[in-house]
């Protein structure tokens, strides 16, 4: 069997890699071969590895519809692929390239088959996985008057773990869920008429596109099939792989067992969304032969701040031991400042960041992060008075918007006539016709000719189905998915109107839908391509303000890949940071040290850490709070510690 190339490279491009690289990235390029892990720092430039990475392997050999790339948002996919193509002057459009779930997607076009799905199954988003679980609910009866069961949100939510963490319902539900440990059988119960559900319509959730790619590549044909065309493989942000892609990955990289793995131990801070740090601390273990590069040059930070997430990090046991080293010279030594209690703390900040900004820092290069959201409430009061725009990090997706979804989900239905959900979602927008009578239409629709259902209608029913079905007759004429988004809105925009309060913006929300579809030839096309937009959001930032002009305020775990000149991390409080639940576990204690270390080194020159010493709490009234147990691990000589009533020369 063919195991990989073991000559030497010698590259064929003009691309000055010894100039442009420094040693320890050089070393990934030139030597990289079979399965290889890179334990890249924060701000060492892992990206650019990458790029040059892929940049090598085209000037050496590779074609490009044999190297998979694989990372975890469509943003970092199109930045990377824009970058490499004006690295090596070429179009990487046959480039297998994209996040798990789109490449998912793509495989499952071709071999949905082999599972007894038809190509063309539409694939629905959480809100409407939701709905089809809440059906589920009532169907088996758990819905009673008087009886008590977990609402969808959870149960969506232990079914998603239970697939990314190839786990059991109820191993999931004792791990992460105990308080509700006595509903298990049910739960079981319920996830399994939800897949069955989902089979009838033909339809896959977000997870599907994993597990069912999972499913494809067990078995033995077509697991030689895609890792002879995968001869390399590269996957960014290695350490927030889940098990189910961890399982994916190594399928599919049996033939040539060439995978590069970039990422961080010190990153790994999502195992609430089922990342396993174990995927990274034992890629030696599982693939024979692995090498191992450490990237420990930083660009990003000053010396000062990498000393104290130096200090942060070599607390942890579980770990691959590395030093980050600064590349930009010296400032001053990061702040630690006790304030008398929270809002106190909100004072602090919010005058220290005005001082700032008269210095030259941009309101949009200073962040202020938190462990939890509930911490920036009074810091958001602070801002108001002091009529300091900013923004939080987060919102409502842009594709999860009532209104983006009931327009898709006429072009949903007529992509896929076995869609449930989207012909209901459809039909309840017209009058008279509510959740409980559109589930009565679908059922006769499934099994009548729709011209014998209009008639046995009440009349304010017959009305509104009437509607629906001549909408949807239209749309079939329609090749063009601007056309047909136009179409919609002809009728759709009244409903809107009767609805929403703030209709207009949501009426400029589907103009600039009708503006996206354009770039797509049929309306099928535009389904399917929309399927793997799963990283767009809502946001918007406060009119009249350009982006320079706005605070940025984050939790840390939304903040992660994110840099700026001055960040504040507030609320460094025992029983706060760490969180309280991770107290009697070593592997969430490491991880919340790891959360730590990630908010350190989001800065580049100014980092201020705040904690107050009183807190109010509605159980106890007021208590004594003490710093973080993180502080008593670090050296004094790492920081430099404010009184907030010694400050007043910074106020």
């Amino acid at each position: 069997m063919k195991q990989y190339r073991i000559e030497p490279f010698y590259s064929k491009t003009t691309v000055d890699f010894e100039n442009n690289l420094n040693p320890q990235q050089l070393e990934v390029i030139q030597k990289a071969q079979g399965p290889s892990l890179v334990l890249a720092g924060a701000g060492s430039g892992k990206t650019r590895v990458l790029i040059y990475k892929l940049a090598y392997l085209l000037g050496n050999g590779y074609n490009i519809g044999n190297i998979l790339l694989v990372t975890f948002t469509n943003k970092a996919s199109h930045e990377m692929i824009h970058r490499a193509e004006s690295l090596v002057k070429m179009n990487l459009s046959g480039l297998w390239a994209g996040t798990f779930h789109h490449i998912g997607n793509t495989i499952l076009r071709k071999e949905s088959e082999a599972l007894g799905y038809a190509s063309n199954f539409g694939i629905i988003d959480k809100e409407d996985a939701k709905g089809l679980i809440d059906d589920c609910i009532e169907e088996l009866g758990y819905k009673k008057a008087g009886k008590l069961f977990p609402k969808k949100d959870i149960i969506s939510n232990i079914i998603s773990l239970a697939n990314s963490s190839l786990n059991k319902i109820d191993k999931t539900i004792l791990d992460k869920y105990p308080h509700i440990e006595e509903y298990a059988p049910q739960i079981r119960k319920v996830a399994q008429r939800y897949h069955i559900k989902k089979k009838q319509a033909n339809v896959m959730d977000f997870d599907d596109l994993l597990l069912n790619w999972l499913k494809i590549v067990e078995i033995d044909s077509l697991r030689r099939k895609y890792s002879k065309i995968f001869e390399y493989i590269l996957v960014d942000e290695y350490q927030d792989t889940n098990r189910l892609q961890f399982e994916i990955l190594k399928n599919i990289s049996t033939y040539h067992k060439n995978i590069l793995a970039v990422g961080d131990d010190a990153q790994s801070i999502y195992s609430f969304r089922a990342a396993d740090i174990n995927n990274l601390l034992d890629f030696p273990k599982v693939f024979e032969n692995a090498k191992v590069f450490k990237l420990q040059i930083n660009y990003r930070s000053s010396p000062q701040i990498l000393d104290l997430a130096n200090e942060i990090i070599k607390n942890n046991a579980k770990q691959f031991p590395k030093e980050l080293k600064a590349i930009k010279g010296d400032a001053q030594l990061p702040v630690v400042v006790k304030t008398r209690d929270v809002y106190q703390q909100a004072q602090f900040i919010s005058q220290r960041i005005i001082e700032l900004n008269n210095q030259g820092i941009s309101l949009n290069e200073i962040a202020v992060l938190f462990r939890s959201r509930f911490q920036a409430l009074e810091l958001e009061v602070e801002l108001l008075k002091r009529n300091i725009p900013y923004f939080i990090r987060g919102g409502v997706r842009f594709f999860e918007q009532a209104h983006i979804k009931d327009t898709l989900s006429y072009l949903k239905t007529v992509t896929n006539p076995k869609d449930e959900l989207s012909f209901k979602r459809a039909l309840c927008l017209h009058r008279g016709i509510g959740r409980a009578f559109a589930q009565k239409i679908w059922e006769k629709f499934s099994r009548e000719n729709k011209k014998e259902i209009i008639p046995n209608l009440p009349k304010r029913q017959q009305e509104g189905f009437r509607k629906f079905m001549q909408i949807i007759e239209t749309l079939k004429k329609i090749e063009s998915p601007e056309e047909a988004i136009r179409e919609v809105l002809k009728t759709y925009q009244e409903y809107c109107s009767l609805t929403f309060d703030n209709p207009r913006d949501r009426i400029l929300d589907l103009e600039e839908l009708a503006k996206m579809a354009r770039d797509f030839p049929t309306v099928r096309r535009f389904i399917l391509d929309l399927n793997s937009y799963e990283d767009f959001k809502g946001e918007t930032l406060l009119s009249g303000y350009d982006n320079s002009q706005i605070l940025v305020l984050s939790t840390i775990h939304q903040a992660k890949g994110l840099e700026w000149e001055a960040v504040f991390i507030m609320g460094l409080s025992e029983y706060e940071f760490p969180h309280p639940k991770a107290l009697n576990s070593e592997n969430a204690l490491e991880e919340e040290r790891r959360l730590f270390y990630v908010a350190v080194t989001r800065a580049k020159s100014n980092l201020y850490i705040t904690y107050p010493q009183n807190k109010y709490t509605f159980k106890n009234g007021l208590i004594i709070s003490r710093a973080s147990m993180f502080f008593y691990e670090l050296p004094q000589s790492c920081y430099q510690e404010w009184n907030v009533q010694d400050t007043t020369s910074h106020l």
